[in-house]
């Protein structure tokens, strides 16, 4: 009997031995499976990051050299005569449709050290140091420049200088061209795919200076003072190379650059790897300290469970009875066992919200009385944007709060809501929606909106008098300049009909006033020059379909010729429509298509007027948005600009 005691202990303390022993190796193993997982993840993103910096790099280098080649154009095409008569460069500063006034500003220098500015509209102009340096070496060098002018009043653009060498006959330095471009800062810094916290942009100087950032208050601060704490290892790296990118790691850190050659600038990104890393780079010392306590205490509970359980068997009723016998099962006492436990479903949401962003109609998803997910054409009718970021709150596009709980009793009782709600806008005006609103089967704690106005499905169709293919254009399939000139036209009519031909003139009725967007495509020419001209009528015809996919839920689309689209908007205010615009500017920018291997970046340029049925004349309107665009191409291009109709025409409303 002391034997097989004997025997049992021994047995108890071996297989004690050999749990510890699993568990070691269990947690060596974790470490070393992290470890992998986090060098695989860190080649990912270097991968990553690599080249989303050598396409920067590339965009940017490519719209300093379309400058530059425009301004070594004009030098070639001007007579070194020119460079001492100021009053010509003026007069052809203001002449229309000048190819100077492509640039905001131009100035002359010559061997002698005197420098003459001329800026549009014969205002006053001057440039800093830098440039006045700029000039001065490329007169003594030969060589082009580009340097940029700090402007802390314009918040939005970054003002560079480009110069070129003017030269005589015999190839001898004359004096030197310089002008001053605007570019946009939404332009300069990429825009990150989704939402990654700690990801930042930065564009430096050849001195350190931040040119531009993802964060704008950081803009014209050094590098010394946004990398306190890594100063050290930044001012350890060599020159960066502008053939491809190089990454580095500061700790949890990635740190990638790429020169810009000529400028000198360096465009940075730097991403924080804690969210994304499982090892030491990217939890702190205390969470292994917590973890490791952690497995401290369960290998504790595990060798006290071992312990109870590998206990001797307990004498039944005092009688003798060896382990391992029938009665020394039975009397063994086993826990009950515990009941299921159901899993939650987890609706698949990743999926509904996918299929909801392509979808061409204005829906969105709610879920816990937030919108997860809303298609473009949401935008169009209420003037809330994903790009702006914020997440948008159910009640705050109800004014009363017993119509949203109506819409939800509805859902709960009858499974769905049909009906019309008003619903406030982001500019603060309200608008009669119907309401088309479901629980999808696969996703109970979410609900489906779909959104449609009753005037817009109540509006009449134009009659056109000739044949509907000869209104129609033959590349992109939108209506052309003839039909949207009779749609405009028609809406006109159609906001003057009688209150009482309506069913509820409050709601169904067309409203009077809107905004007209005048769309322009940049740089097609070129594009055509670069890739085919089978590429630049693609092209046209994916801008052709995305504004329409964005706007048929509320306007018309048609495209006037050429690069040349326009947009009619009827019941927007102008900054809901300066919104539309600027939408529309953002999808056309990340389309970004390929064209023989190599990615292109296609931007547009928007022009934007209010219109009133009642007082504006048709060709008046579209006049108006084209001279709108004209000033948006003049500020750089990509971006949106709001002008004014200038003619009026009186509008008799008919009898009611």
């Amino acid at each position: 009997m002391a034997d097989a005691v004997t025997d049992w202990r021994g047995l108890r303390l071996l297989v004690l031995v050999l749990a510890a022993l699993v568990l070691t190796v269990a947690a060596f193993g974790a470490w070393c499976l992290v470890q992998v997982v986090d060098a695989r993840t860190q080649e990912r993103l270097v991968a990553q990051q690599n080249t989303e910096a050598d396409l920067w790099a590339r965009m940017l280098t490519a719209r300093m050299e379309a400058q530059q080649r425009l301004l070594v154009s004009i030098a070639q095409g001007m007579h070194t005569s020119l460079l001492d008569k100021p009053a010509v460069l003026d007069a052809l500063m203001q002449q229309e449709g000048s190819t100077l006034r492509l640039f905001d500003s131009l100035h002359v220098a010559l061997p002698s050290g005197s420098i003459t500015h001329h800026g549009l509209g014969g205002a006053v102009v001057e440039i800093d140091t830098n440039g006045v340096e700029a000039l001065r070496r490329t007169i003594a060098e030969g060589k082009p420049n580009v340097v940029q002018i700090q402007t802390p009043e314009d918040a939005s653009h970054l003002h560079v200088l480009l110069t070129v060498p003017m030269r005589r006959a015999d190839g001898a330095v004359a004096g030197a061209l310089a002008a001053v471009s605007k570019l946009p800062l939404a332009t300069l810094i990429l825009e990150p795919l989704g939402v990654v916290p700690g990801l930042q942009y930065v564009l430096l100087d050849p001195d350190g200076v931040v040119l531009a950032h993802s964060d704008v208050t950081q803009r014209w601060k050094h590098a010394r003072e946004l990398w306190e704490t890594d100063w050290a290892e930044w001012q350890s790296l060599s020159k960066p190379s502008a053939a491809s990118a190089q990454t580095v790691a500061w700790g949890a850190r990635l740190v990638t650059r790429v020169g810009l050659p000529l400028p000198q600038w360096q465009a940075v990104i730097l991403r924080d790897m804690s969210g994304d890393m499982l090892g030491n780079q990217g939890l702190p010392v205390q969470t292994w300290l917590m973890l490791g306590l952690g497995l401290a205490a369960l290998t504790a509970l595990a060798v006290w469970a071992l312990w109870g359980w590998l206990a001797p068997w307990p004498r039944h009723a005092g009688a003798a009875v060896a382990p391992g016998t029938v009665e020394g099962l039975v009397a063994h006492r086993h826990g009950e066992p515990g009941g299921a436990v159901a899993e939650a479903y987890t609706p698949p949401v990743a999926g509904t919200l996918a299929m909801l962003d392509t979808v061409p109609v204005a829906m969105l998803l709610e879920q816990d009385g937030r919108v997860q997910v809303a298609t473009p054409q949401v935008g169009v009718i209420l003037g809330y944007f994903p790009s702006e970021g914020a997440v948008l709150a159910l009640d705050q596009l109800f004014e009363n709060p017993q119509a949203l709980a109506a819409v939800r009793h509805a859902l709960v009782d009858l499974g769905g809501f049909e009906g019309l709600v008003q619903l406030r806008k982001k500019d603060g005006d309200w608008v009669w929606v119907e309401v088309l609103a479901w629980t999808p089967d696969r996703a109970p704690d979410s609900t489906v909106w779909r959104l449609r106005l009753p005037w817009r499905q109540g509006r009449s169709v134009p009659s056109w008098p000739v044949e509907a293919h000869a209104w129609r254009d033959g590349l992109t399939g939108l209506p052309n300049r003839e039909a949207f000139m009779w749609s405009l036209q028609s809406w006109v009519t159609d906001s003057l009909q009688s209150p009482k031909a309506l069913v509820d003139s409050a709601v169904a009725r067309v409203p009077t006033q809107g905004c007209l967007l005048f769309v322009d495509v940049d740089h097609l020419g070129m594009m055509n020059e670069v890739t085919s001209r089978d590429m630049g009528n693609k092209m046209l015809r994916h801008i052709g379909r995305l504004l329409h996919s964005h706007v048929q839920s509320l306007g018309d689309v048609a495209r006037l010729g050429g690069d040349e689209f326009a947009v009619l908007l009827p019941g927007l205010s102008l900054a809901h429509a300066q919104g539309v615009a600027q939408a529309l500017c953002d999808a056309v920018w990340r389309w970004q298509p390929s064209w023989g291997g190599e990615r292109h970046w296609i931007s547009v340029s928007v022009g934007v007027v209010a219109v009133d049925a009642l007082r504006h004349a048709p060709q008046e309107a579209v006049r108006g948005a084209d001279m709108a665009c004209y000033e948006a191409k003049r500020r750089g291009r990509c971006q949106v600009a709001v002008g004014q109709v200038s003619t009026l025409q009186a509008v008799s409303r008919p009898a009611a």
